[in-house]
């Protein structure tokens, strides 16, 4: 085991896999600021240049471009409140309104640290469970991924603040946008009037930039003003205060490490439902929940670190199994084939080395995003203050731009006008945007796996399967928990009353 730990890392330590570690985290810095791109983007357009090289090196590429789009997402969330893709969009809940309060070196830095201890977690959780995990992969099935998905839904109650009503319609909305196009098990046309475009249905990313990017940048136009007023950026926050703020909060850090692992591990899942309960959990476990959404550096650390440490929980079921964790390790396995590398038990035998190799470039990839985020948020964080005649045209050109590089459409781009509007009344009418990306996120995991569970078990699927039970008790506890707390708060201050 530790002949193979210092063989992984012995085969980086060449000029060339350091050399294409160092160009894959640039570009996927870059690739990760454009919104609509992200990991699976900056993956599938190295594919061509991966041939011919040492395997480590090839790796050292690809998976460093894909961790460095973490951060990458990061930085328009919470600088713009424009999700680079869907895993980024937790960051906009209080990533943005720091940025708002003069905020954004803070929230970056607390957002480069807490990815990079995330991203160390899962790598050593990688090295340790690989062995282990097989019998629980096994041990799941569409009942369970379905009750998981429902577990998700209770953070509309998270999001809901005023009316729950509102966040139920909101979602409900969502749902019913992420049903546009083909049924996915019987393949039957739903809401397309006619339209070839919508067949394929409404593309999440476009949809996103919409809501988020054009509205806020709608919301700019209109105010006429900075992002962030010039007097406020005067008392700009340092960098060390972000850092230290992710290592006072190193507990919250561990558990959406876990988190992350978890979701991870299971196969097509993705990363953007675990930053979304990341979050959610962060303001359960909260003795001021109240903060949230208003400006709070614990909604910015759990996501990332969630994030962080889910591409070491996607690892695992590609490299013991050949499933991919997610769309990026499905680019991943491609890869795998070009280099002749077989994943499965050999790969936990034979290429052992080439896996704790792949745990290195985790680790030294999440380093150097890191050092490098760290270094340049100071001018980052300037951005906001720039004028808004500045500003608007600037990031609804590139948002636009993602809108079209999604799917090469140019209808992508009239869908993320139509949303951006959407996002600007539903805003303004005080309709939760989230709440709406929850229901589009979890509403084709749902169908597919109730489809699933009543195909194989029938309409008393829940009583064949008692983990799916356990877990739809779990979301019975999880949804109610907001609603127990609020009970709990007006009894305690209806106490203190009677006793003053």
């Amino acid at each position: 085991m530790l002949d193979a730990i210092a063989a992984g890392l012995l085969a980086l330590l060449t000029p060339q896999a350091l050399l294409f570690m160092l160009i894959g985290v640039v570009y996927g810095l870059v690739i990760g600021i454009l919104p609509g791109l992200g990991g699976v983007v900056a993956m599938a357009l190295l594919l061509p240049f991966t041939y011919g090289f040492e395997t480590e090196a090839t790796l050292a590429l690809l998976l460093g471009a894909h961790i460095a789009t973490i951060w990458g997402d990061s930085v328009t969330s919470i600088l713009f409140s424009v999700p680079g893709s869907a895993k980024g969009l937790a960051l906009c809940f209080d990533g943005y309104p720091m940025t708002k309060q003069g905020q954004a070196t803070r929230a970056l830095a607390a957002s480069a640290t807490g990815a990079l201890m995330g991203g160390v977690i899962g790598a050593v959780f990688l090295a340790i469970c690989i062995p282990l995990i097989r019998p629980v992969i096994l041990a799941l099935g569409p009942s369970e991924y379905l009750m998981m998905a429902l577990w998700g839904l209770t953070v509309i109650a998270t999001f809901s603040e005023g009316s729950l009503v509102k966040g139920l319609i909101a979602s409900v909305l969502g749902v019913l946008v992420a049903f546009v196009g083909m049924d996915v098990v019987t393949a039957t046309p739903r809401f397309t009037f006619g339209s070839e475009f919508l067949m394929d249905g409404i593309s999440f990313p476009v949809a996103m930039i919409g809501l988020f990017a054009v509205s806020e940048m709608m919301k700019l136009a209109v105010r006429g003003t900075p992002i962030v007023d010039r007097a406020l950026m005067q008392e700009t926050s340092t960098v060390w205060q972000g850092i230290k703020d992710a290592l006072g909060h190193w507990w919250l850090v561990v558990r959406s490490s876990v988190l992350g692992l978890w979701i991870g591990v299971l196969p097509g899942v993705g990363a953007s439902v675990a930053g979304l309960a990341a979050y959610a959990q962060a303001v359960q476990t909260s003795r001021t929940p109240e903060r949230f959404g208003k400006g709070a550096v614990e909604g910015v650390i759990a996501p990332d670190a969630t994030m962080g440490s889910n591409e070491g929980g996607g690892l695992m079921p590609t490299l013991a199994f050949g499933i991919p964790g997610g769309e990026s390790m499905a680019i991943l396995l491609v890869a795998f084939i070009g280099l002749g590398v077989v994943p499965g038990p050999e790969m936990l035998t034979k290429n052992l080395g080439l896996v704790f190799s792949m745990v290195w470039i985790i680790v030294l990839a999440n380093v150097l995003v890191t050092l490098i985020g760290l270094g340049i948020t100071p001018w980052l964080a300037r951005l906001p203050s720039l004028h808004a005649n500045l500003m608007v045209p600037l990031v609804l050109c590139v948002c636009l731009v993602g809108a079209y590089a999604t799917r090469g459409r140019i209808e992508d781009v009239v869908v993320a006008a139509i949303f951006g509007i959407a996002g600007y009344l539903m805003d303004a009418y005080r309709y939760s945007r989230a709440n709406f990306v929850i229901g589009m996120v979890l509403a084709t995991m749902i169908e597919r796996n109730l489809h699933i569970s009543l195909s194989l078990h029938g309409n008393g699927f829940l009583m064949q399967r008692p983990i799916a039970l356990a877990l739809l008790v779990l979301v019975v506890l999880t949804a109610a928990s907001p609603f127990i707390r609020n009970w709990r708060k007006r009894k305690r201050l209806a106490a203190r009353g009677a006793s003053t």
